[in-house]
């Protein structure tokens, strides 16, 4: 049997500008990513056609005019190692319209259900704002599909997750709905499927998380304790702690720091026919009161110490020969780049055996020599026809933690400090026999919520994995709360409530107990603002107060929502005002590409200065310089006064620019205006103007483009829709990029 492992990377493209400078940039929060393990396939026990004619008996609106032709089938099923149900991945595509369409869909299990599906359709046009269809009819349609591919009918919508729609207006809306399913109509915590419907009504995104269905056995619902009884016991005993939490704005590079108030991270809920509290690691007769966090050392056990390829290579040999599979175990390539502004090397390797090979890589912080991840994904593949299943007994969880503990400061002796001992057990994996163990970052005497070291250990106290992605953070908080913990209480208190759950606690046989866990404002994800005493979800979006026109009132508040354009005040916003050239380029710039504002700020070398007058402590800097990146503007030619209002004929030469159409632009000589006032066009935008009106970018009163017009905020709003439609149409012709 041939294997092999692949890690699965989150590819991130964001847009680019045809002809011009632009970059590809993005900002990602890098997680411990569930890595699939791919066996060959020796028999053909599950062919290609099996899965075409399920496809087609479930989903005929979507396949009914594929053919067989169109479809390919991998070489390799597929397996995790918590998780070793087979799946099975078909790919397509064909042409529509010339354009091409594409997209893939796994199944699972013997029954071989629909686990994932990702269309990516030949044309978003029709999904670009307004869309075709409201949230509602949406919702609609995620529901009949729910209803086609899902295994049982148990399945409801969940109220608590928003719809997304996208900042940029060159991307299609998108509404989101999660469904969870259900036993004697209550919820099943960890057993759910989410649904992506573009604005055209296309399903974009299927994904369904259950564990294996053979094994679920739930508990009877008698005897449970009531609601009311449950909820007063919350109040009374659950306690909140104040801790940093990581916060990622839309608008910076960066992640910033939050203080707050949350309950302790080991707290499930309340067990409901017990009446003992649910943990992370079982059930418990009471709650501890505030636990002391204690640092895994108090100070760095070695200095940073830089290391080169070469090292880490040597360092990754090493760690593998500790685990015991140094015969089997072969570098195939390193190599250095950045990661969240960290130089890092990345050792690849491979496990080489009888038949095949497996393997991942090995990640070091070069500055320090730190372990930055690590997983060995040997022990968790299908053993060999020679090969006999380890029977060693299941480790002390003392033992565990000793071990975890050492491999940390082995490992990662420079940060060791920042990190706490685990203030929870370790979560035991039966099926896989290891050990989690979760190692939270302290700051100030406070956890970090979403940021902590984790390692993995088997029964025989080997490590089996390790990672860490150490979040940059310039600037941490005071750790003093203008919230006391008593007001911060009395505000959970009264905004609280509980939910009855099937949950899988930590125990061996993974009945599903049920559970009422809490919740405020209906969500179970919340915290209290330690400043503010304000209650927010992170997963929530914040409508914006929206505005009214009676011609833009729709493209207005999409721009307003998605941030483009910044109203302070709604009353009194009036869209019909001349907007300057410095909004206007802001408005363009966050419209069309993920803008941050601080950019340039973390960046290790001198800010450029594109315009004398626009200098790096100008508001507008961050605005100017990418539009200046992005070939919107040109430093040569242009002439830029931010607080002088924008005219129709300077927006079309920043659109048309935007389209990667300036050469196109600049022969002004062959270009023929129709319109009634061409004269007043400065002759250099001649060209810029043309392409403009055609395209429809920019319209014209009565023949009249009026070029020195100042233009308003409900002109711009209605004029940038255009050119996001244009910029789809290039997409789709392939000669604009992103």
């Amino acid at each position: 049997m041939k294997k092999w492992t692949t890690a699965l990377g989150m590819s991130i493209v964001s847009l680019g500008l045809l002809a011009s400078p632009a970059l590809a940039e993005a900002s990602v929060n890098p997680k411990e990513e569930r890595v699939p393990i791919y066996v060959a396939m020796t028999d053909e026990s599950v062919t290609k056609e099996q899965l075409i004619k399920i496809l087609k008996t479930k989903l005929p609106e979507m396949f009914a005019t594929y053919s067989d032709s169109d479809f390919q089938m991998t070489s390799m099923s597929y397996h995790y190692a918590d998780d070793l149900t087979t799946r099975y991945e078909l790919m397509f595509q064909k042409k529509v319209n010339k354009q091409m369409e594409s997209g893939s869909v796994s199944f699972r299990s013997d029954n071989l259900e629909i686990e994932h599906l990702y269309f990516s359709p030949a044309s978003v046009k029709d999904a670009l704002f307004p869309g075709k269809i409201t949230e509602e009819q949406g919702r609609k349609i995620a529901e009949d599909f729910v209803k086609k591919v899902a295994s049982s009918s148990n399945y409801v919508i969940s109220t608590e997750t928003p719809s997304y729609f996208s900042r940029l207006i060159t991307e299609p809306i998108t509404y989101n709905y999660s469904f969870t399913s259900t036993e004697k109509n209550i919820p099943i915590q960890d057993q759910s499927m989410i649904v992506s419907v573009l604005g055209d009504g296309k399903i974009q995104y299927f994904t369904q998380m259950s564990p294996d269905q053979k094994r679920m056995s739930f508990e009877e619902t008698t005897n449970v304790v009531t609601k009311e009884a449950a909820l007063e016991k919350m109040k009374d005993q659950l306690n909140l702690t104040l801790q940093y939490t990581v916060d990622y704005s839309l608008t910076s590079s960066k992640p910033a720091v939050k203080l707050v108030y949350l309950p302790a991270p080991n707290v499930i809920g309340l067990h409901a026919t017990s009446n003992k509290w649910a943990t992370t690691t079982g059930k418990v007769d009471s709650l501890n009161g505030k636990v002391a966090l204690q640092p895994l050392a108090p100070n760095q056990l070695k200095e940073p110490s830089p290391i080169t390829i070469d090292d880490a290579k040597e360092i990754a040999k090493q760690l593998v020969a500790s685990q015991g599979n140094t015969t089997k175990f072969t570098i195939d390539h390193a190599y250095e780049h950045e990661m969240n502004d960290q130089a890092v090397i990345s050792v690849s390797y491979s496990y080489r055996y009888r038949n095949g090979s497996f393997g991942s890589s090995i990640e070091f912080n070069k500055n320090t020599g730190e372990l930055i991840s690590y997983s060995d994904f040997y022990s968790p593949l299908p053993l060999e026809d020679d090969e006999t299943e380890n029977t060693v007994p299941r480790l002390d969880k003392d033992k565990v933690l000793a071990a975890a503990e050492k491999y940390v400061k082995e490992l990662a002796p420079t940060s060791v400090h920042e990190y706490a001992k685990a203030h929870t057990d370790p979560v035991y994996d039966k099926e896989s026999k290891v050990h989690y163990v979760n190692f939270p970052r302290i700051k100030n005497g406070l956890i970090v919520n979403g940021d902590s070291l984790s390692v993995t250990i088997d029964d025989e106290g080997k490590l089996k994995s390790f990672y860490r992605y150490p979040l940059d953070i310039e600037e941490w908080p005071d750790a003093s709360a203008t919230v006391s913990g008593e007001e911060a209480k009395k505000l959970f208190a009264d905004a609280l409530d509980v939910k009855l759950v099937y949950h899988r606690l930590q125990n061996e046989d993974g009945k599903y107990e049920l559970v009422y866990v809490p919740t405020v404002k209906g969500q179970e994800y919340y915290q209290i603002d330690a400043n503010s005493g304000e209650i927010v979800s992170p997963y929530v979006q914040t409508e914006k107060a929206k505005v009214t026109h009676p011609t833009a009132e729709k493209e207005l508040n999409y721009l307003i929502q998605a941030g483009a354009i910044e109203v302070k005040d709604p009353k009194t916003f009036n869209a019909d005002t001349a907007i300057s050239q410095g909004q206007a380029l802001q408005t363009i710039i966050k419209s069309i590409t993920y803008f941050y504002e601080d950019y340039y700020a973390y960046r290790p070398e001198q800010p450029p200065v594109s315009f004398d007058e626009i200098n790096p402590d100008h508001p507008y800097y961050n605005v100017v310089e990418t539009a200046t990146r992005l070939g919107i503007l040109n430093p040569l030619e242009d002439e830029l006064n931010i607080d002088q209002k924008v005219t129709n004929e300077q927006l079309a030469v920043w659109y048309i620019r935007t389209l990667g159409l300036e050469q196109a632009a600049k022969h002004a000589d062959i270009y023929q205006l129709t319109i009634k006032d061409a004269a007043d066009v400065d002759p250099e935008k001649i060209g810029y103007v043309a392409i403009s009106h055609v395209l429809g970018l920019q319209g014209a009163e009565q023949s009249m483009f009026l070029p020195k017009k100042e233009v308003t905020y409900a002109q711009l709003a209605k004029s940038i829709i255009e050119l996001a439609y244009e910029i789809a149409e290039k997409r789709n012709s392939g000669s604009y990029y992103y």
